[in-house]
């Protein structure tokens, strides 16, 4: 099922731990999920959560069996990302209402309505080029910067499963095959 849900035609996976979410928060500001996999699994703070539709979110907490990631929706989780169309970089976080906003985006730079948003190289936490989001809306926040809001690709309603990479170079391996729609659809 994993094969076919990233796309891979090579069955070999060790770069990633598939996981179950026994919890999640969705009505906070700062949201989680919780994972049925934890240090006996080879789970680390700060290891990249994902799905086949795209970035999820970052593991923060571990214990012996499970394991707590901040999801995109979550104040406390900034993300660099970059615009695929145009790289134009910008910092994406949550308002702690309704929108994921990139933040630090000048008024001239080149960001358009479906725009696909990718994390960029210059995170920490994840490797660049996994999706992120679509922008939905750009105006001027203000005389210096743009306010730009993103859809996530990942619907944190619907979600159960999780792939939690153990492998950062791992994402080199995967073929976002809704990345590639967007970019040539």
């Amino acid at each position: 099922r994993l094969t076919k849900l990233l796309g891979l035609k090579n069955s070999n996976i060790s770069g990633i731990i598939i996981a179950s979410i026994v919890n999640k928060s969705l009505i906070q500001a700062r949201n989680t999920i919780t994972l049925n996999v934890g240090e006996s699994d080879s789970i680390k703070i700060n290891m990249p959560v994902i799905t086949d539709d795209g970035l999820v979110g970052r593991i923060v907490s571990t214990s012996q069996s499970y394991s707590i990631a901040q999801i995109l929706l979550n104040r406390n989780l900034n993300i660099s990302v970059k615009v695929q169309r145009s790289r134009v970089d910008g910092i994406l976080n949550y308002d702690g209402s309704d929108n994921v906003t990139i933040n630090n985006i000048s008024k001239s730079a080149d960001v358009k309505i479906g725009d696909v948003i990718l994390t960029s190289e210059y995170s920490n936490y994840f490797p660049a080029g996994i999706p992120v989001g679509i922008v939905t809306e750009e105006g001027n926040l203000d005389n210096l910067f743009k306010k730009v809001i993103v859809k996530p690709l990942v619907n944190f309603t619907a979600l159960e499963e999780v792939f939690v990479l153990i492998k950062p170079d791992f994402c080199l391996l995967i073929k976002f095959e809704r990345l590639d729609f967007f970019a040539n659809g």
